[in-house]
């Protein structure tokens, strides 16, 4: 019965609702005022850097800061929850499309959905 109630809760916990006053057709907050450029492939990961979910779109994780943000947009099947701990196995040193993100819910240590990332988009200044 455990495994049965963990199983359901981890199904569901794809199933978050998007934070109060967000605009779904709005571009992601960490986008607003920049470029979109060639989607790519593959990034290059640093350590001090770590991908994440969107503030403003659960569908949409985000890497980097600064001059250049990365945005891989998951599609409205798949998204992950503000606070989920996101866990990747990158190839080496880069992420790539194809790669599995999955997730960790912070408080309950529940696996939560896993998703395939796409391509990745920069956006500039």
């Amino acid at each position: 019965m455990k495994l049965r109630t963990a199983m359901l809760i981890a199904t569901l916990g794809g199933c978050v609702a998007p934070p109060p006053g967000s605009d779904p057709q709005a571009p992601p907050v960490e986008l607003a005022g920049r470029i979109a450029g060639a989607p790519e492939r593959c990034i290059s990961l640093i350590q001090i850097e770590a991908l994440r979910v969107s503030e403003t779109d659960r569908h949409t994780l985000v890497y980097g800061s600064g001059r250049t943000i990365w945005a891989n947009h998951l599609g409205p099947s798949c998204g992950f929850g503000r606070d989920d701990i996101l866990v990747t196995e990158p190839t080496g040193s880069q992420l790539c499309g194809g790669d599995i993100v999955r997730s960790i819910d912070r408080n309950s240590h529940i696996p939560g959905p896993s998703c395939v990332l796409g391509d990745f988009t920069p956006y500039g200044r």
